[in-house]
């Protein structure tokens, strides 16, 4: 018991460095250990968002606050205020671009605004926007069909069969 004590006492004692470490950050030093002269810089990007004219993050927040319950939380202390999204990046009201690492469910494999996703999505809005399946419609069958294709085995649902 007194091995273990020590073990997590001596974990939790902040390390300060010393000599030169101790006049750098973090990175600077993970950084010069590993040969690296200047933080990493997020790719060129030939894409200029429109200028931005709505409320400001904290006009956002206070009106989520007021009006959204407290299970829809975010993730910072300031929470950023994501304006507009192209391909696989997210910017803010100033402009000020981020890669998008959290995604979601579709942009984790399309990005944002992808032009050929767009278009398709456009296409199938001149013609029917929604359906509920209380309707027959080809899209779902098709859809699971194509699905059930890259699966491994035979499956269909009437008659479960996987081999």
């Amino acid at each position: 018991m007194a091995l273990w004590s020590r073990i997590i006492k001596r974990a939790l004692q902040p390390r300060v460095p010393t000599g030169a470490a101790a006049l750098c950050s973090p990175y600077s030093v993970a950084a010069s250990c590993l040969g690296i002269d200047s933080p990493p810089q997020i790719p060129r990007f030939d894409y200029e968002p429109k200028p931005y004219k709505g409320p400001s993050a904290d006009e956002v927040l206070e009106k989520r606050k007021q009006f959204l319950g407290p299970s829809l939380f975010y993730y910072y202390q300031k929470p950023v205020n994501i304006v507009e999204g192209k391909m696989q990046y997210l910017f803010d009201e100033s402009g000020r671009r981020y890669l998008d690492c959290f995604a979601g469910i579709v942009t984790v494999s399309c990005g944002h605004c992808h032009p050929e996703i767009l278009d398709a999505i456009l296409e199938q809005s001149k013609i029917l926007q929604h359906a509920t399946t209380i309707y027959l419609h080809h899209a779902i069958g098709d859809f699971a069909e194509a699905l059930a294709s890259k699966m491994p085995g035979n499956l269909k649902v009437g008659s479960i069969e996987v081999g």
